[in-house]
């Protein structure tokens, strides 16, 4: 009807429309990417409901032409949703994932997890080439071993990988009501062995006709974080609460929406374990805050010239997760190892103060 008013010219007020997003964890999220290219998620893991999409370098209205003439277009990509990325260690979430509910492996399985190893006529290697000696899987997963978990990568074998990825969201455009583009995984039949101990680990190295992955959003990789701490159940995010007439009454309402089991609760619980394990003890340290249990897992993936990115994936509070948080920073010429932690853990804490407060008035 409004149309019909439009083609003959009546002028009729428009419908609202309610976002998900609050506008206090925004700003959190949008100040802790000053100074930085990359992008913040943070997300209700019950129902999938994004609460802040910040991505950096951003424009404002009054700066759009100028932006466009510069030609680099560098403002105008929404790093949320449109870019992808190599996820690094973070991915080691759906490997470990896949592991425990295949029963391939237990977090107490030990492995040999050397500083350099040969696997399907390549090499894999540790971060500084660091030997390990012989540690459970919790602990390898905490110190984000490379050579121990592209072994658990190998034995699960390529389909099992490629099919957890999926069951996770990759492959996907997610979004009820926004686009994203598909995180990307290679056809398993095309994949070797030294791939696929990459590709466990979240480098995508692989040659061939389908694309070589993993290859990452950072809502994919919140989406991945949400299922975890929410029972291996993986929710569809969205970003429209609801619809309001011009009188102010209800048009419709976004239903939470889910893409399936991922793994199961129980696996779930003991990936949540690790998890906690990271940020504890191991590489996700920087993400502690006082008073908060956080768990999480971090990531770190080499892009030209000698840069890289840092990524960031965790949940709090760890007993009863209410908030999700996925980060990446990019290195553009600065060392930023850490970083995605330490921003990822400063937001969780900084969000939960606003919950805690928005729950008490």
């Amino acid at each position: 009807r409004s149309a019909l008013y439009s083609m003959a010219g009546v002028n009729t007020a428009g419908s609202s429309v309610v976002l998900t997003i609050n506008s206090q964890m925004q700003a959190v999220a949008e100040a802790a990417l000053q100074g930085y290219s990359g992008s913040i998620v943070v997300m209700d893991p019950a129902t999938g409901a994004v609460l802040a999409k910040a991505s950096s370098p951003s424009y404002t209205h009054a700066e759009l032409g100028t932006v466009i003439e510069s030609g680099t277009g560098s403002q105008l990509v929404d790093r949320t949703t449109q870019a992808l990325y190599s996820p690094g260690s973070s991915f080691k979430t759906i490997t470990l994932s896949a592991g425990i509910d295949t029963h391939t492996t237990t977090l107490d399985t030990t492995y040999s997890a050397p500083g350099t190893m040969e696997l399907g006529g390549g090499t894999i290697h540790n971060y500084a080439n660091e030997d390990m000696g012989t540690i459970p899987l919790r602990e390898a997963f905490a110190r984000s071993s490379n050579t121990a978990l592209a072994q658990l990568g190998v034995a699960l074998g390529a389909d099992n990988l490629v099919s957890y990825a999926r069951a996770f969201g990759y492959g996907t455009a997610l979004g009820q009501d926004f686009s994203t583009t598909p995180s990307l995984m290679p056809n398993p039949a095309e994949m070797t062995t030294w791939e696929l101990g990459w590709a466990a680990c979240g480098l995508p190295v692989g040659e061939h006709a389908s694309p070589a992955g993993p290859q990452t959003t950072v809502m994919q990789n919140a989406v991945v974080a949400a299922a975890i701490a929410n029972g291996g159940v993986v929710m569809n995010p969205y970003i429209v609460d609801r619809v309001l007439s011009p009188e102010g009454a209800v048009v419709s309402t976004t239903s939470p929406k889910s893409l399936g089991q991922a793994v199961s609760a129980d696996t779930a619980a003991q990936v949540r374990e690790a998890m906690l394990g990271v940020v504890e003890s191991g590489t996700g340290m920087g993400a502690r805050v006082p008073g908060v249990k956080i768990a999480g897992k971090t990531g770190t993936a080499d892009v030209e010239n000698g840069n890289f990115n840092s990524f960031f994936i965790g949940f709090a509070p760890y007993d009863h997760p209410t908030l999700v948080v996925s980060v990446v920073i990019e290195g553009n010429g600065e060392n930023v190892l850490g970083y995605g932690a330490q921003v990822g853990g400063r937001v969780l804490a900084q969000c939960l103060n606003i919950q805690a407060l928005g729950a008490a008035s």
